[in-house]
């Protein structure tokens, strides 16, 4: 039998998913979903079907020819998000699942997980993980798996993440009594004041307005503020009221600038490393002597680099194929797929990030690596070594809802103008985030 052409499944309508999850769970309830020659159906749901799926797609049906996996992907890859459609997606994926049945396995990086874990909803691919003796587990990056862990069990795999790192000029840093596992902002205000005394337009941090510095540490800090699962937020508390006082005074202390201050005028930078290039590429873009360092950060919280999954998948509790399923997770867990070109983000195995790493360093060292703007650059062995430690000890993650980050820099930036006092404009973060939160 002739195959099938272009087997992705574009859901037009937020129903759509849902309508046909119910129709074919009434139609084949308790039955082995059969395809095209017989084949095993596995249905992998997307939000996008971008390059990486199509090939992921055409390397697993190699690697398992009795299997059909079929992609249901919300949008094509490129196609313009409206107002509104990514809370249709949600609503359309919710449904599916809550009606007993869906696809197999979801890619859930906009998603509430931790509602999904609540309700039942998805497999704890614990068991599955620990008894598949084809997975290199000394291979994996454990501490990402571990960080990405939800009410203590395995629901959700990252393919792929990418990093939040905190850097530091060197250079300017050396002799600063910088203690890094335990520093707070308010150690940094004061290290940074003591750095910039007596240096004309020298700062902290520049070209970084406070409400986006207000943004990235709630982030930071997500679950002191705000419980997804109680849906319940917390702005209003003397805790984040302070927050915006304390934030307020860096900036009304010069110790901040949300204007540029030029080549050598900053002591730190804040940025996100997407792949192993960024290691180099990222930091020497702003420093001839970048140093990766732990943020500052709040004594009951995580100062490491924060992660960031570019994708994350799980299997749905009720799968009729949870066997097919499992396989398609294992074979995303393989070097074939972790080494694909078309896949983003940092390795799950070590050794995929190790060899890219690797092969930098001896471009390096042979004067061939340039920088994208095509300046060549200086790296010592140091930089890699450090940068190797910290992400084994990366244990910081925050999964998160972006409207409620959108929510608090909106709202700050009424304080950081004046507009509003940080006590008002906390309790319309309050109000709103709250509103959110319960819809």
């Amino acid at each position: 039998m002739k195959k099938r052409m272009g087997k992705t499944v574009i859901v037009a309508l937020a129903v759509s998913i849902a309508l046909v999850a119910c129709s074919r769970g009434t139609e084949n309830a308790g039955k082995k979903p059969a395809g095209d020659e017989g084949k095993t159906v596995l249905i992998l749901s997307v939000e996008e079907a971008t390059p990486f799926y199509a090939a992921l797609e055409r390397k697993f049906e190699a690697e398992y020819p009795d299997i059909d996996l079929t992609l249901q992907a919300y949008k094509q890859a490129g196609e313009e998000w409206k107002a509104g459609e990514i809370e249709e997606y949600r609503k359309s994926v919710n449904t599916a699942l809550l009606s007993g049945q869906g696809p197999d396995v979801i890619e859930m990086s906009s998603l509430p997980i931790g509602d999904y874990v609540a309700k039942g909803l998805l497999q704890n691919m614990d068991e599955l993980l620990q008894g598949d003796s084809s997975i290199k587990k000394a291979e994996l990056q454990q501490n990402i798996l571990d960080a990405t862990r939800e009410n203590g069990g395995l629901y959700a795999i990252p393919g792929g993440y990418s990093l939040r790192a905190f850097i530091g000029d060197g250079e300017a840093l050396k002799g600063a009594d910088i203690r890094e596992k335990t520093w707070t902002w308010q150690d940094f205000a004061e290290i940074a004041k003591t750095l910039t005394q007596g240096k004309d337009k020298t700062f902290a941090m520049a070209e970084y307005p406070p409400d986006m510095l207000m943004q990235e540490m709630t982030v930071d800090n997500y679950k002191t503020y705000v419980d997804p699962n109680a849906k319940q937020a917390k702005f209003d508390s003397p805790e984040f009221v302070a927050l915006l006082h304390q934030v307020k005074q860096m900036y009304d202390d010069g110790v901040m600038t949300e204007e540029s201050a030029g080549p050598g005028k900053q002591l730190f930078y804040s940025a996100v490393l997407r792949d192993p290039a960024d290691v180099i590429n990222v930091p020497h873009q702003y420093f001839e002597h970048p140093i990766f360092m732990q943020k500052p950060h709040n004594p009951d919280q995580s100062g490491t680099m924060r992660i960031i999954p570019a994708t994350l998948f799980g299997i749905r509790a009720k799968s009729a194929v949870p066997d097919d399923a499992w396989k398609l997770i294992r074979f995303l867990l393989s070097e074939e797929v972790q080494q694909m070109p078309e896949r983003s983000g940092f390795s799950l195995l070590s050794s995929v990030n190790d060899q890219r790493l690797d092969e930098m360093r001896q471009q390096i060292a042979d004067g061939s690596y340039k920088l994208p703007d095509g300046t060549p650059v200086k790296a010592e062995d140091e930089e890699f070594n450090r940068f190797r430690q910290m992400l084994d000890a990366v244990d910081h993650y925050s999964p998160l809802d972006a409207k409620v980050i959108s929510i608090v820099g909106e709202e700050s930036l009424a304080f950081f103008s004046g507009q509003k006092s940080a006590e008002e404009a906390a309790k319309l973060m309050q109000n709103r985030a709250t509103t959110f939160l319960n819809e």
